[in-house]
């Protein structure tokens, strides 16, 4: 509880500093806004000239770009400014500055970076996902919604764990880069089906770089859908499940990286 309120306070401050500079904040919150909308809107239209993708409609891709759009947000409140910031903080010093606080060094990180600039993800996310619901036509009872819920936390927390396995390597490494972006290579494969994909990338999507658990397998209990090639249809459910996973081994990791941590003495 001492912990949660803690956390609180930092994330009321980084909403003070929102509104001290009102204007750039929301500038920056319009252009994601034009950018992620522009992003769902050639989406749509580029299933829509086609008709469909196998067994997936343009509206149905368009739930799986939602999906993945909402969990990149929730991600980005709370891990992408603390882990894509640590490699700088390693290599000039002043990630020291967390081990001389007398809290846990993993909470410290995470709340003093908690970031305000995705809300316009979140928004254009949540309304894309309202359209498709409604063009699809899928009615959502109170244990649908719930699950619904339970499944966007799961996915927030699958693109947090990525957040962290791929840039705490540089407690390590120096250069981490290509880490980063050969996670944004796979992710942008979840944007459509992994079903239209080779075999093999879709194996790779599953059980080594499990982004397909944010909105593949999910959207699929929604749409009522069995697009599940050589995967078993529990995979549906396991979204939650991969998101702690995937958490933990970031924390785990972590703590690693703490133990092997050598200051600059910068």
């Amino acid at each position: 509880m001492r912990y949660a309120l803690l956390y609180w306070d930092f994330v009321k401050i980084q909403f003070r500093v929102a509104q001290e500079y009102r204007a750039a904040f929301l500038a920056r919150s319009f252009a994601k806004a034009v950018a992620n909308g522009a992003s769902v809107c050639i989406t749509y239209l580029t299933i829509y000239s086609f008709g469909h993708v196998l067994s997936w409609s343009a509206f149905e891709v368009m739930l799986l770009f939602s999906m993945n759009t909402i969990a990149y947000a929730l991600a980005g409140f709370f891990m992408f400014h603390p882990f894509t910031k640590l490699q700088q903080r390693v290599n000039d010093g002043t990630f020291d500055e967390m081990l001389t606080k007398p809290l846990n060094p993993f909470f410290y990180l995470c709340s003093r970076d908690f970031s305000t600039g995705y809300f316009a993800n979140l928004a254009v996310g949540i309304a894309a996902l309202v359209v498709s619901f409604i063009q699809l036509d899928i009615k959502l009872s109170a244990l649908k919604i719930l699950w619904l819920v339970v499944v966007l936390i799961g996915t927030g927390m699958i693109h947090s764990g990525f957040f962290m396995l791929t840039n705490i390597p540089t407690f390590w490494l120096i250069k981490i880069d290509a880490i980063g972006r050969l996670r944004s290579t796979f992710e942008s494969f979840i944007r459509y089906p992994i079903s239209i994909y080779d075999t093999w990338i879709a194996v790779m999507l599953t059980y080594i770089f499990p982004f397909a658990f944010v909105n593949f397998f999910p959207a699929q209990y929604f749409l009522q859908k069995s697009d599940f090639m050589i995967f078993p249809p529990m995979l549906t459910f396991m979204t939650p499940v991969v998101g702690v996973v995937l958490m933990l081994m970031g924390y785990a990791l972590f703590q690693l990286g703490i133990r092997n941590y050598k200051s600059s003495g910068s």
